[in-house]
């Protein structure tokens, strides 16, 4: 597997570029609903639903934006080889097709977990599949990591949806769930966790059809 490699001078690089890039390709980034509240002192682990090209640099400006911790997102092996710059940024690898490889990422994502109260994020379906895909297809990874970490983590889900409403850009709006202090011991399961990204994804899209407003992040 590959492993994260954090350099200040990537993100002091990355960073203008990729929002340069936002305001070039969408109209707006919004957060609907209420900003979560995550104890301070536990490591988050952000689990989003996976329907876009550009999901981990919403994470990556989601983390910039809100939480400011140090942040590791979990990206395909075969994509990182391609893009290995993103492992300055902390991004790590995963290869779904090798077993061994499976492990040894899960294990990288629970010693991630020790270090400096992090945002490790990661996305349980495993592959980009269409919004509307259901059920979204969870895989068992999160459950492991639990089973294996042992001690209180902080599980946050976030929605993300782009659309073209009334601009020639898309706009994209954000709904996180609430911010849950977990162990292995009261975490109700995988298929609980799938139910309840649905039950928030489907109600970020009532809120976008209220067309409720948002506090608007780029």
């Amino acid at each position: 597997m590959i492993r994260a490699q954090h350099r200040l001078w990537a993100d002091l690089v990355f960073q203008p570029y990729l929002t340069w890039l936002f305001k070039r390709h969408f109209h707006t980034i919004q957060v609907l609903g209420e900003l979560p509240k995550v104890p301070s002192h536990l490591p988050l682990l952000l689990l989003p639903n996976h329907s876009t090209w550009w999901d981990g640099f919403f994470v990556y400006l989601v983390n910039k934006r809100i939480f400011r911790r140090n942040a590791y997102l979990m990206m395909l092996e075969e994509h990182l080889i391609k893009y290995r710059f993103f492992t300055k940024i902390g991004a790590y690898s995963i290869d779904p097709n090798n077993r061994n490889g499976i492990i040894e990422s899960l294990e990288y994502s629970v010693e991630l977990l020790s270090r400096d109260i992090p945002l490790v994020s990661i996305f349980p379906q495993g592959e980009l599949l269409p919004w509307n895909t259901r059920p979204l297809g969870y895989k068992r990874g999160i459950e492991w990591i639990l089973q294996e970490y042992g001690k209180s983590i902080v599980i946050l889900q976030l929605a993300i949806r782009a659309e073209f409403l009334g601009e020639k850009r898309p706009e994209v709006f954000f709904l996180f769930g609430d911010a849950l202090s977990l162990d292995k011991g009261t975490f109700s399961g995988m298929d609980w966790l799938e139910k309840t990204q649905i039950t928030l994804m489907d109600d970020l899209e009532s809120r976008i059809l209220r067309q409720e407003e948002g506090k608007q992040i780029l």
